[in-house]
């Protein structure tokens, strides 16, 4: 079981859970994710995934959590009016992570709530010694919760901080994949890419990298019922011409091995 230790509000809609779980929690990988009981009762009757956005250890020796959220429906608003104390039924660590590299610079690319994994991330790339920019996309200036997080890490790693709106209200004007194709052309290099957001944004960076020759991996933002391969809820399109199973071979995947 899950113990709530605070819901941290954000603009709304977001929201960030902070949850204390048993010590084995702290192994938790940037990338990989957990299925989050929201209101404990019935209804709604599944789990919700989310992906892990932060790890530590809590006073006890167990590990905390953090996960990023935005209210959506009823789950999640269930899950932002959690008070302190209260339990919830978690499993987790689920699926495969990012492949952490030993060199950069990298870009992190992240759009809206998406951005929850690539925080774990950008943490272990500071600690490794690993620069990378930040690239944060969102329709308005409001849908990027925790940006000053990550802008202190991009530059404690030695990288920049570049916001994009949709609307122009913050940083550079239009989508996020805009903003790096910008960044591409004006001469910047990556070893590699990681990425979270809406699978349009996932879609359009796996275009762009391979029209630039960039590598990268994306965590894929599917429907999960189970997170662990037993409902087939989650496929997605591979290129061998196979379905993968999201919650099992991911969330992580190669951008040149989904079928967008």
């Amino acid at each position: 079981m899950a113990h709530v230790v605070e819901v941290r509000p954000h603009p709304l809609p977001y929201f960030t859970l902070v949850l204390d779980l048993p010590a084995e929690f702290a192994a938790t990988q940037p990338g990989q994710f957990v299925m989050f009981e929201t209101t404990g009762t019935l209804e709604p009757y599944l789990r919700r995934a989310f992906s892990v956005a932060d790890v530590s250890r809590n006073a006890e020796g167990g590990a905390r959590i953090e996960l990023l959220g935005k209210v959506v429906g009823r789950g999640t608003r269930a899950m932002a009016g959690l008070r302190p104390g209260e339990r919830r039924a978690l499993l987790g660590p689920l699926g495969h992570g990012f492949t952490v590299p030993a060199a950069g610079p990298v870009a992190l690319v992240a759009g809206g709530v998406g951005s929850a994994p690539l925080l774990l991330l950008a943490r272990g790339l500071v600690e490794r010694g690993v620069a990378f920019d930040f690239f944060y996309g969102g329709r308005t200036s409001r849908d990027l919760p925790r940006r000053e997080e990550f802008a202190a890490l991009a530059e404690r790693s030695g990288g920049r901080f570049l916001a994009a709106s949709e609307d122009g209200s913050l940083g550079f004007s239009g989508r996020v994949t805009a903003a790096l194709a910008a960044e591409l052309d004006a001469g910047h290099r990556y070893a590699t890419s990681f990425a979270c957001g809406p699978m349009p944004m996932l879609a359009a960076l796996a275009g762009l990298a391979a029209e630039r020759g960039l590598g990268g991996e994306g965590a894929l933002e599917t429907e999960m019922g189970c997170g662990f391969g037993a409902c087939l809820g989650c496929a997605v399109p591979h290129v061998s011409g196979r379905f993968a199973l999201c919650c099992k071979e991911g969330p992580v995947f190669r951008l040149d091995e989904v079928r967008w």
